[in-house]
């Protein structure tokens, strides 16, 4: 009866995964197509679907390793998404991650050590070779920092789902244990009592037969009092069972407070690491600012460079004209003869300083030109910067709404572990009432 139900309830495990399975291959891909502009490639999104449709229809042939395929459908089937589908900068893909920690949380009511373990191990192999393989489509989910940031969180999820899973089983197996030693003892005092019964009869039987001699009525005496000794030493034996059954029941009740308080703090952590995540993303956004701030520096500096350069334009055709006019001069110098040598002399200093003039503004034209160049790559530079800066903080959004998203699913898992506390407490009142 035990192992029925244990399958019943591995049955009903496996149709909750794969109707997740299904539904998220199926919502994911209408999403893509419809609001990512998906093309052909994006159906590998229905991959998982179609693995699950599969997995469904041998689950019968698979028998016990029908769970197993389930749990590697995922991080098999979103490698091989991030690494084929990702072909833009949208942030929507990065739903992937949060498909991996709900598919592992899924597999917790199976409570089984090996399974969590298998698909943890899966998970990282497959998302590690393909982005080995093809790490274009993984880093625009997520910078490296973000995967490795990715992969603590999980192994944690992983470390905590191992701890509950373990606890549990062995607290149910404590359970089964003594619900079977009661169930012997039981089993014990219902014998004791038909044996009673059938002495009570024999007894009626001798007092009713006139003819029954003494003898006989003595031994059926004899045999009522060895019955009522087997029955006080079978009542003491199941004194003591009851006993030692209570005390197991407090060690059941305080086992269940220690992994409801692990739970807590576990809760209290993910609040806290989703506390520094915030701090980290203003900090992020006070860094944006900074970096357009010193953006709008750039561009008044290269407005003030600009108009420099006009300005030396200007004295650029100043100079032009004196050395033009210094040139008049000499030529009117010339024509007046004796009377006018001393004023070439002076058009002709005019026009070397014109000239001087001009080569310096050539050098200062050159200068400035490669100043403008430099202010022209800082801003280009600052503006690379600052586009990084808003994937990054997307990013950050990202991750914290993955954390948020963990840590409801754990106040989840509390309210299970104190519902199977309060359901303990009732198992204990209906021992001792026993």
């Amino acid at each position: 009866m035990h192992v029925l139900s244990m399958k019943n309830e591995e049955k009903r495990i496996n149709n909750i995964l794969f109707l997740y399975i299904l539904g998220v291959a199926i919502s994911g891909w209408i999403f893509v197509m419809i609001f990512l502009n998906g093309g052909l490639r994006e159906c590998i999104f229905l991959l998982s679907g179609l693995s699950a449709v599969a997995t469904k229809l041998s689950e019968h042939k698979l028998g016990g390793r029908a769970k197993y395929v389930y749990a590697c459908i995922p991080p098999l089937v979103g490698a091989i998404t991030a690494a084929v589908s990702c072909t833009n900068d949208s942030g929507g893909y990065v739903c992937l991650t949060h498909y991996y920690f709900v598919a592992t949380l899924l597999l917790v009511p199976y409570y089984e050590q090996k399974l969590l373990g298998t698909s943890y191990i899966v998970t990282l192999v497959a998302n590690a070779v393909m982005m080995i393989a093809f790490p274009a489509g993984f880093l625009k989910l997520h910078t490296l920092i973000g995967w490795i940031f990715t992969a603590i969180v999980y192994t944690v999820l992983i470390a905590a789902c191992l701890f509950i899973s373990y606890r549990a089983t062995a607290l149910f197996g404590m359970v089964e244990k003594k619900e079977e030693d009661l169930k012997n003892v039981l089993d014990e005092v219902q014998e004791l009592s038909e044996d009673l019964c059938t002495a009570g009869a024999a007894l009626s039987s001798v007092s009713e037969n006139e003819s029954a001699s003494a003898q006989e009525l003595a031994a059926t005496s004899e045999q009522l009092a060895e019955r009522n000794n087997t029955l006080s030493l079978k009542t003491d034996e199941s004194m003591a069972n009851l006993s030692e059954l209570s005390e197991w029941e407090s060690i059941v009740a305080e086992n269940v407070g220690k992994v409801e308080t692990s739970s807590r703090d576990l809760l209290e952590k993910s609040a806290e690491n989703e506390k520094f995540l915030n701090d980290l993303m203003s900090i992020n956004a006070e860094v944006a600012d900074s970096m357009k701030a010193t953006n709008d520096i750039t561009q008044r500096l290269s407005e003030a460079v600009k108009e420099i350069g006009v300005t030396l334009s200007l004295i650029s055709d100043i100079s032009d004209s004196t050395n033009l006019l210094a040139l008049n001069a000499s030529i009117e110098a010339a024509r007046a003869g004796e009377a006018g040598r001393g004023f070439a002399v002076v058009a002709t200093e005019v026009g070397n300083l014109a000239n001087s003039t001009q080569e310096s503004l050539t050098v200062v034209q050159s200068v400035i030109e490669r100043v403008q160049q430099n202010v022209r790559d800082i801003t280009a530079q600052v503006e690379e910067n600052s586009a990084k800066m808003g994937a990054q903080t997307e990013q950050f959004a990202n991750v914290i709404g993955g954390m948020k998203d963990m840590t409801k699913l754990l106040h989840i898992s509390v309210s299970a572990i104190g519902t199977m506390g309060e359901a303990h407490g009732r198992q204990a009142q209906v021992i001792k009432k026993t």
